[in-house]
């Protein structure tokens, strides 16, 4: 097995595997996690269930234990600001809601995301991206010309 040749995806590392999803190209399948084993070199192809992002390329992604977390993206329509944790033990997918529904992140790709661990608590910080002109300012938020 070979992965589909793609580009605008991640590729996150967990333990002695790396998976990769989304990005852009033909044949993808958004339903499937493509995962490669270091030691031996083999690729494969394994089903996921669950809902994934809506975001398939320009996300970002990061690990915190066997959990991967998927920030934003584009679904070729528009950014989107969704976030998402897929586990690599049951290959399951769930969307994550924000606590405050209020000032909830804008939509964006092209973001950097870090993890953060504060007093026992893990955090996401999502930092800088990429919008498009009709997505609402956050208040106190600097921008570049062009969105960014």
């Amino acid at each position: 097995y070979q992965p589909v040749k793609r580009y605008g995806h991640s590729t996150v590392k967990v333990g002695d595997y790396l998976y990769m999803w989304g990005g852009d190209g033909y044949g993808v399948g958004y339903d499937v996690m493509e995962v490669y084993h270091l030691p031996s070199g083999a690729w494969d192809q394994k089903p996921t269930t669950g809902t994934p992002p809506p975001g398939i390329w320009a996300y970002s992604s990061i690990a915190i234990g066997k959990d991967i977390y998927y920030f934003g993206g584009s679904d070729g329509r528009g950014y989107q600001n969704s976030l998402h944790c897929f586990n690599v033990d049951s290959f399951k997918w769930r969307e994550l809601t924000p606590s405050n529904s209020d000032h909830g992140p804008m939509k964006k790709g092209y973001c950097g995301i870090i993890s953060v661990h504060f007093d026992i608590e893990d955090y996401l910080v999502i930092i800088g991206g990429h919008t498009s002109s009709s997505t609402p300012k956050q208040p106190d938020a600097q921008y570049s010309a062009s969105g960014r």
